[in-house]
């Protein structure tokens, strides 16, 4: 610039957009060769022009804009036709066939690439003519015409090999392994994706990458092996969301037709996990997808960020195996940028070219290696069976009579049991057991509970016609034995999905389950405990977090929750005496300090994060900002002794993965029970600020005004004044604001239903406000 050298500034600019290129940071790299290609067209260089503008074509395909991506191709090759610049023409020819491939317009596509690979061959371009074959195998594929497509291939891979052209003899294998599954050779198939996953890690370009991962996944899907599948798939969507953060300042319309480019392993994903009944982790990967997620005073999700910083969670055991694969592959890629560094060199030296003999070596071993641990990945998996059904649980029902006896009258129980090909519940009451099925797939079940989730949690939709059908899966068999036992509290054991399903906002057609009966849910850990009678007095320990933290939204209600909870003094109005730790005095210290006094009644309002798999990342968010992990809970000793009721006044606290499916994490409140606590009230999903505040304190008012009304129907009855509009409003609690939200909270899977009307006396009348909650235990 200084010296007033437009070829130079040009040129300079164009290698500046390669470096950005080569590290997926689009944003900069369309940056500079849009200015790299007005500098050289304005100073003539048409060479080095036709050089920016097919790397400003290729960026835009990266991202989705094959339109635009036209448009360049097409400028780069008039300007190589007018310069008779036969080998750039070549490769224009090449890259504007595979852009009209990516719109499916083979026969346009098929055109360019004989016509690139033509010149090629008049040329002597060798490269040239490996990736017309390549392409020309790629869009055979595409027609089906599978014995062409494996013809050009392997063509194509023996001029990269002897070209040492790593990237593109890992885009070939892949394109070969897509032959081989295409015809149902998934073995053969795998194979050829491991092989190309070893060469794209080692010149570390993330689409090929994810590319690999995600036909891997396929493969392994196909040969039976899904939770081997599923790591390979979370796999191909982290590297996609490495991408997406590197270009975090891209326009939104690009990074909307980025993420339209790459959602194929997302939704296949999604769809395995559901099969496999782990509901959370498909939330989680579905959420990813979203272009924004904005909630105000939500106790939730927010912790985690924007969709584009996030990743899919891994289990443990997927944790572990992930990290050995990175630190593999990473080695490999270093090795391979010093082998790529010193190969363009154009004249080395002696020492340079005994370099270049050593790293060659190298990566043979390394991908040695490399190819080990994927065998011995699979043997992993392979060694972990596929959860099976348990019918050792229905077993325990015969003996749930005699319990039934001596609880309060109407009290009935109902174990669950998703089979592969049917639904089964048993009833029981304390005179009699009877058992139902109803005949539908586990796969086909698991995808209605989610997509229930997906419409339960958005307060403009209408959840009941999914509500309806699944009373009629679930409840609709046992309705008329219901009412022949005089039922008055439902006690749940619940399978699998089941878990993740709001019991109380199921419909008959006429009215939600909450307000025909109790609903409570008991675990292991809570089967003791049944029976015991609770104390008469009832003090409280609350704990609250009003303030925000990194990634963490303030909670306004909390404040006013806080005080219509807790009898401080003779001043405020609290339903039940006791003491109130509230942010930086709620500390993990002050916790357990307080705890050692054995109150009834436990109440904590914060936010807490479920993370999939992982209970190290799994936890409650502390007052003074510290994380209590659901291991760290694990770790300490009955620190809920004595305690008859723990209200967890938070997001996803009742949520645990589903057992069988790698290392499960446990729901917050099973947890909690096992340290002690007879009782816990916990939630389904992020759960709405000012809504909740309502909640909390109508339970413990109706709980507290006397006729011995149990803890479940307490909340019950809070439930239905929130879904009838009965329940009075919070003074200043900001209750009329209830939830802001521009994109469902459920994630990108398309769901139909109708629209909710809201009325205006009763704002929370939606089950998203008042359904999240369910008692576990006494």
């Amino acid at each position: 610039r200084e010296t007033r050298d437009l070829r130079g500034e040009g040129g300079v600019l164009s290698n500046l957009g390669i470096a950005y290129r080569a590290r997926s940071q689009y944003e900069k790299a369309v940056e500079y060769f849009q200015k790299a290609a007005a500098i050289l067209h304005e100073s003539k260089v048409r060479g080095i022009e036709v050089n920016a503008l097919m790397n400003l074509a290729a960026c835009y395909q990266k991202l989705g804009r094959h339109d635009k991506a036209i448009t360049f191709y097409e400028q780069a090759l008039t300007i190589a036709r007018e310069t008779k610049n036969p080998r750039e023409e070549g490769y224009a020819l090449n890259y504007l066939g595979n852009a009209y491939a990516e719109l499916q317009q083979f026969e346009k596509a098929m055109t360019n690439h004989q016509k690139a690979l033509a010149i090629a061959k008049e040329v002597k371009d060798q490269l040239g003519e490996a990736i017309a074959l390549n392409f020309l195998g790629a869009v055979s594929i595409q027609r089906s015409e599978y014995d062409k497509a494996a013809a050009y291939l392997e063509q194509a891979i023996t001029k990269y090999r002897q070209l040492k052209v790593t990237g593109g003899e890992g885009a070939a294998l892949a394109n070969l392994g897509l032959v081989h599954a295409s015809q149902g050779n998934h073995i053969k198939a795998v194979g050829y994706f491991e092989k190309a996953l070893i060469l794209a890690r080692e010149v570390k370009e993330p689409h090929l990458e994810s590319i690999c991962l995600t036909r891997l996944m396929d493969g392994w899907k196909s040969l039976g092996m899904s939770r081997l599948s599923a790591f390979y798939g979370k796999q191909a969507v982290n590297t996609i969301q490495a991408v997406r953060s590197n270009n975090r300042g891209l326009d939104k319309d690009l990074q909307q037709s980025f993420l339209k480019r790459n959602e194929e392993p997302y939704h296949k994903l999604a769809e395995l996990l559901i099969a496999q009944g782990r509901l959370t982790e498909a939330e989680q990967v579905l959420a990813l997808l979203k272009e924004q997620e904005y909630f105000e005073y939500v106790r939730g999700e927010s912790i985690d960020g924007p969709p584009l910083d996030r990743r899919a969670e891994p289990t443990s055991d997927e944790a572990d195996w992930e990290k050995r694969h990175r630190e593999i592959g990473d080695k490999m890629v270093a090795l391979g940028m010093e082998r790529r560094n010193l190969l363009e060199t154009k004249t080395p030296t002696p020492e340079q070219t005994r370099r270049i003999a050593e790293l060659e070596a190298d990566l043979s071993v390394g991908g040695q290696a490399f190819e080990k641990f994927l065998k011995d990945l699979t043997a992993y998996f392979l060694s972990k069976p596929e959860a099976s059904v348990k019918l050792e649980k229905l077993r325990d029902a015969g003996g749930m009579s005699g319990d039934l006896a001596e609880l309060p009258a109407g009290a009935v129980a109902v174990y669950t049991l998703i089979g592969e090909d049917k639904f089964i519940s048993v009833l029981v009451t304390p005179d009699t057991q009877k058992s139902y099925e109803y005949p539908i797939k586990s796969a086909e079940l698991n995808r209605k509970v989610l997509d229930f989730r997906q419409v339960i949690r958005n307060p403009k939709l209408d959840p009941r016609p999914m509500a309806q059908e699944l009373y009629k899966i679930l409840i609709a068999g046992m309705a008329n034995d219901l009412k022949q036992a005089n039922a008055k509290t439902i006690m749940w054991s619940l399978d699998g999905t089941l878990r993740y399903l709001p019991l109380a906002a199921l419909y008959d057609g006429e009215r939600y389950l909450v307000e025909q009966y109790a609903l409570t849910v008991f675990t292991p850990a809570s089967n003791a405990r049944l029976k015991d009678a609770p104390s008469a007095n009832w003090k409280v320990a609350a704990f609250g977090v009003t303030k925000a933290f990194e990634g963490a939204p303030a909670l306004p209600s909390v404040a006013f929750e806080m005080n219509s909870i807790v009898q401080r003094s003779a001043n405020n109005d609290g339903v039940l005496a006791g003491e109130l730790l509230m942010d930086e005095a709620f500390t993990q210290t002050s916790m357990k300090s307080m705890l050692t006094k054995q109150y009834p009644v436990v109440h904590i309002a914060s936010h807490f994060k479920f993370s999939p798999g992982n209970d190290d990342s799994s936890f409650l968010l502390i007052g003074d900002g510290s994380h209590l992990s659901v291991s760290a809970l694990k770790a300490l000793p009955n620190i809920f002794s004595g305690v008859q009721m723990l209200t967890l006044s938070a997001c996803n606290t009742g949520v645990g993965d589903v057992p069988g499916e790698g290392k499960e994490v446990e729901a917050f409140g099973v947890v909690a029970q096992r340290k002690g606590a007879k009782s816990v009230i916990a939630s389904l999903w992020p759960v709405a600020d000012a809504s909740t505040s309502l909640l909390m304190r109508e339970m413990y008012r109706i709980r507290e005004s006397g006729g011995g009304v149990t803890k479940v129907e307490a909340l019950r009855q809070a439930q239905i004044g929130l879904l009838r509009g009965t329940a009075a409003a919070l003074p200043g609690s900001g209750a009329q604001r209830a939830l802001v939200h521009e994109d469902p909270p459920g994630g990108a899977r398309k769901v139909e239903a109708p629209a909710f009307r809201t009325a205006k006396e009763a704002p929370y009348a939606h089950p998203y406000f008042w359904a999240p909650f369910f008692l576990m235990g006494n």
